[in-house]
């Protein structure tokens, strides 16, 4: 049985679905801190004579200029650890927690300046006070909602994948095609389409993953390669399509799909790992294995 502290990890470390619409997070944030601030006029605002439209228009494009470094700066200078497959509660939460903190800092030095005082501690955990009742415990409540609403119905429709791949009718042998894999240099890697299992893109490299000709064990080879040069080599087999920005799969391989909070994770027969379905690919790739 697993002890507290083990649970609290794997609970962290649960896969979380990456944004769906960005600007959302920007906008819809900044309105709701216009409409409080300037509508209820709480923490002293009331007692402003003027301006009071212009001094919470400001806190508002405040949150939404932070905001917006969060969620397109920094995962555009931080590809790897943004990226989807590797995106988990853990990381949503502190990712929003960090935000809020920069928000603090940010209100801190625009009330300073409002006022005209030095921005002192005392000011700064009064702000902080200011931004965690607007913003930190709705936002992590949300987080873990959002999280539990998107596993409930990826797992809904995970299961309804593999109980009509179990009733899917056997269309015979996967056709066999060779495929040549080739790059920018001399080095290159031959094998029929029902060896090959999927494809991952490596930054400069992709890693092909397929069955040993000789005894049929899941082996892998890296090629330096794109994964347009990739795509360019299965073109030939259509059952083998791309599911995920980084990733190339042959469908006839599939023997299961799992659910998780991101989306579908594609279990293949004869290969231990699992292989992704980013949201961009996921209508397409139900749409084929349905068919």
């Amino acid at each position: 049985m697993k002890d507290k502290g083990t649970v609290i990890k794997d609970f962290w470390r649960e896969p979380y679905p990456s944004l769906v619409s960005p600007w959302k997070v920007v906008v819809v944030p900044a309105v709701i801190i216009f409409l409080v601030l300037y509508l209820l006029q709480p923490f002293g605002i009331a007692r402003i004579e003027s301006g009071k439209l212009w001094v919470t228009l400001g806190a508002a494009c405040i949150s939404a200029g932070v905001s917006s470094v969060f969620v397109w700066v920094l995962p555009r200078m931080f590809p790897r650890y943004y990226e989807e497959r590797a995106w988990t509660l853990g990381k949503e939460v502190s990712g929003t927690l960090a935000l809020l903190l920069c928000i603090t800092v940010c209100v801190w030095l625009y009330v300073a300046w409002l006022c005209g005082v030095m921005p002192d501690v005392r000011l700064f955990f009064t702000v902080l006070l200011w931004v965690l009742i607007l913003g930190a415990f709705p936002t992590v409540l949300f987080a873990m909602w959002n999280r539990n609403i998107r596993l409930a119905r990826n797992l809904r429709e995970a299961t309804e994948l593999n109980l009509r791949l179990s009733q899917k009718p056997e269309t015979g042998e996967t056709p066999s095609v060779t495929l040549v894999f080739s790059g920018g240099t001399k080095e290159m890697l031959e094998m029929d389409t029902r060896s090959f299992l999927y494809a991952e893109s490596e930054g400069n490299y992709v890693r092909l993953h397929y069955l040993s000709p000789k005894d049929h064990r899941p082996v892998s080879k890296l090629l330096r390669l794109t994964m347009k040069q990739a795509e360019a080599a299965v073109a030939s087999a259509p059952f083998i399509v791309r599911c995920h920005r980084a990733f190339l799969v042959n469908l006839h391989q599939v023997a299961k799909v799992d659910g998780n909070s991101q989306g579908y994770r594609l279990r293949l027969e004869r290969c231990a790992e699992e292989v992704p379905v980013s949201r961009g690919y996921a209508k397409d790739i139900k749409a084929r294995l349905l068919h």
